[in-house]
């Protein structure tokens, strides 16, 4: 795998087996830490953490934006973490809406479209 000194995090996308899968979640374990990773279809699997990172299976895509060290203001991962379970169900689907409105798809990318995507968009009525 490539892309060493590349942010890893929730959100993070890899092309795992030829699919694309995003990091949702990490799970401290006995055995190790584990990413939960879920793909276009919202099935959520758990890997190694390891496995994820020295597989051949497995390939970063790379997303040169994002957090630095350097940012004065927490990053946005730590502050959702922070959240409720209800809180975090709102601000996922929200999220989800936001996507949508910007791409067309719920997870923001074609490549993690459910089998309902694209929607018909609707014209807005003018009161």
């Amino acid at each position: 795998m490539s892309g060493a000194g590349t942010r890893l995090g929730v959100g993070t996308h890899f092309r795992l087996d030829g699919e694309t899968v995003e990091v949702v979640d990490f799970a401290s374990l006995a055995t190790g830490m584990e990413v939960v990773l879920k793909d276009g279809r919202d099935r959520l699997a758990r890997m190694s953490l390891r496995e994820l990172l020295t597989s051949d299976r497995a390939e970063l895509i790379h997303d040169r934006s994002g957090p630095s060290s350097g940012d004065d203001e927490n990053v946005a991962a730590v502050v959702l973490n922070r959240l409720t379970r209800d809180e975090k169900k709102d601000v996922l689907e929200r999220a989800g809406h936001v996507r949508e409105m910007l791409t067309g798809y719920r997870s923001g990318s074609e490549d993690l479209s459910q089998p309902d995507e694209p929607r018909p968009s609707t014209p807005l009525a003018c009161r």
